[in-house]
């Protein structure tokens, strides 16, 4: 009998929650609005972050220096989270999405320059494909083609990119200095400041036009996709415990693939030829970056 260890069961299973998330998140937001959605995360993933918290959290003396940078890790990762749903309003989410989701590259950039890790031929090779790969997804010689990503989705895209970088490095200082269980805490403090976090963000760039009357449809696939994404973090967090990093994290880091592979079969999305090879090659550099942590 074939022996399937649990770590990979688990790793996964984020890529398909995480990827799955991104499409219920696509189909909601037209309807919603990114306001709405910030509500949606003050509830929803405050709830579920904190039954998280009361369940995993750790007896520890948290300093204030330290309560202020696992504060800001967290509240940098939802800056991203709010500016991807800005990036898949008007966008595609398999090209936005896919955009977004290659921040490792900086993040592993960020741990040679601030943390003094090393930086390996693999990691080259990794960032050279993620960057590469963003750039082809990114440009599209017709501003009117169906596959065109139009420049406010872009300019969301790109700052989903950055925030989650400086969250992914910012959240590894955090994980050693208050513990994983405590640091679900924060993401409850982070939760509920959505509304006010995404009033700061639409005043930096707003949106043209009104949104339809959300539909109860549009509600609970706005549920389902927040409720995705916890799950798919409560599910990474385990995997990384019970696996080694070099083999969950390009595993987990797979999920773009899930989303566009979804969004063109289900949303009937259009990507050209080299936005095609663009994702292939964003989630190999992926892969390849996670492989050599």
């Amino acid at each position: 009998m074939v022996h399937i260890e649990s770590w990979f069961v688990l790793s996964a299973s984020v890529a398909l929650l995480w990827g799955i998330s991104g499409i219920f998140a696509k189909s909601s937001i037209s309807r919603l609005g990114v306001a709405r959605v910030a509500l949606l995360i003050a509830i929803v993933e405050g709830m579920l972050y904190g039954i998280a918290f009361l369940i995993w959290r750790e007896p520890h003396n948290i300093t204030l220096y330290e309560a202020s940078i696992a504060t800001f890790s967290c509240l940098i990762g939802l800056t991203g989270y709010l500016c991807y749903f800005e990036s898949i309003l008007e966008g595609q989410v398999a090209i936005a999405g896919t955009i977004s989701a290659g921040y490792p590259a900086l993040t592993v950039v960020g741990a040679f320059v601030l943390l003094s890790e090393s930086l390996i031929l693999p990691h080259v090779i990794g960032i050279i494909l993620i960057i590469a790969g963003v750039i082809a997804i990114s440009y599209e010689p017709n501003p009117r083609a169906v596959n065109a990503l139009n420049k406010r989705s872009l300019l969301f895209a790109v700052l989903a990119f950055f925030a989650w970088a400086v969250w992914s490095l910012s959240s590894k200082v955090a994980v050693e200095m208050v513990g994983p269980g405590n640091l679900f805490g924060f993401f409850v403090v982070s939760s509920l400041t959505a509304p006010l976090l995404y009033a700061w963000i639409r005043s930096v760039r707003p949106a043209e036009g009104e949104r339809p009357s959300p539909t109860k449809r549009a509600w609970s696939f706005g549920t389902v996709a927040l409720g995705l994404n916890v799950i798919g973090t409560l599910a990474y967090a385990y995997a990384l415990e019970g696996g080694f990093a070099s083999l969950v994290v390009p595993i987990s880091s797979a999920y773009p693939i899930v989303t566009a592979v979804a969004a063109i079969a289900l949303l009937k999305e259009k990507v050209n030829a080299v936005q095609a090879i663009a994702i292939v090659g964003v989630v190999t550099g992926l892969v390849t970056v996670g492989i050599s942590m």
